[in-house]
Parts: C-alpha cells; sequence; structure tokens
C-alpha cells in the first residue's frame, strides 16, 4: 500500500469514527444536511450542463480537474457516511488528480467537493446568462452554509480542510 493510499485509509477512519460516535439527533440533523447538500450541487451542475460544461472539459482535456490536488475534505467524506454512499478508490498512482478517473471524476457531481463543483473556467462562465451566474453564485454561498453547518455538529476545526 502506498504512503498516500496508507494516509487515506487512516483518514478516512479518523473521520468514519467521529461519524458513528454522533447521538442519533445529531445523524439524523447531519442525513438531512447531506440529502440537502448532494441535492444543492447537483441544482448547480445543472446550470452549467445547459452550456455543455462537460463538452467544454473533455475539449481541453480537463485541465484544471488534472491540475486539481486533494480537495475532498472530512466534510465531503461525511455526506457519503450520512447518505450510505459507497465511497470511490482514489487513484493516488495516476500522476493526476487522485479522483480523476478513465477522462472523467470517480466522484458524483452531487458528492464533488467545494472547489470542484464551485469553479467555472471562463469557457464555461462566458456562455451562461448573467442570471445563471448570478443564481450559481448565490447557490454557491448557500453551500457555504451547509458545509458550515456539517462542521458545526462536530469539535471546532475537526471537519476543516482536505483529509489530504
Amino acid at each position: 500500500m502506498s504512503c498516500w493510499n496508507h494516509e487515506w485509509q487512516e483518514r478516512v477512519g479518523g473521520v468514519t469514527a467521529a461519524f458513528e460516535r454522533l447521538p442519533d439527533a445529531e445523524r439524523k440533523t447531519l442525513e438531512g444536511l447531506a440529502y440537502g447538500m448532494v441535492a444543492h450541487k447537483e441544482a448547480m451542475q445543472q446550470i452549467v450542463a445547459q452550456v455543455d460544461a462537460a463538452g467544454s472539459c473533455a475539449g481541453c482535456g480537463g485541465a484544471c480537474c488534472v491540475s486539481g490536488r486533494y480537495h475532498f475534505g472530512a466534510a465531503d467524506l461525511l455526506v457519503y457516511l450520512a447518505t450510505k454512499r459507497p465511497l470511490f478508490a482514489p487513484r493516488f498512482g495516476n500522476g493526476l488528480c487522485p479522483f480523476l478517473g478513465e477522462g472523467q471524476c470517480l466522484i458524483p457531481a452531487g458528492y464533488r467537493p467545494f472547489n470542484c463543483i464551485t469553479f467555472n473556467c471562463d469557457l464555461i462562465e462566458d456562455r451562461l446568462s448573467q442570471e445563471d451566474v448570478a443564481r450559481f453564485y448565490g447557490m454557491e454561498r448557500e453551500l457555504k452554509i451547509i458545509y458550515t453547518e456539517i462542521r458545526s455538529l462536530f469539535p471546532p476545526r475537526s471537519m476543516d480542510g482536505p483529509l489530504l
């Protein structure tokens, strides 16, 4: 097992243990927030899908994703745990973002990290209407609030930042 795989497993184990220690009431709250976050991120993805964001990404080879690293955080993992979705297996040896599979993200849109779901390059953003741009960034602000609410269920700063 590579150093990155070992570290990944340790961090996933730590967040999972904290999740399992949550009292039932907080776990129920987290579940509601998690499903809300997934729906929110999927709605954000739908905005950019209107202008064929996937086609733009394929056209440039997903340069943003190829350059990205380790944005998946503890709060993102908590959403997987709360919704009982099986966790993906990162590809640490690919020399790229470990969450990038064969030409696409290993993480479904509703579960992608904040940075990944909120970033639009100029090619995409320039094709969106002003109303859609405003709506997208309004949704980004709302998404920050959901992340804050999820993190607030745990000791301060314990669920901040990326897993790696």
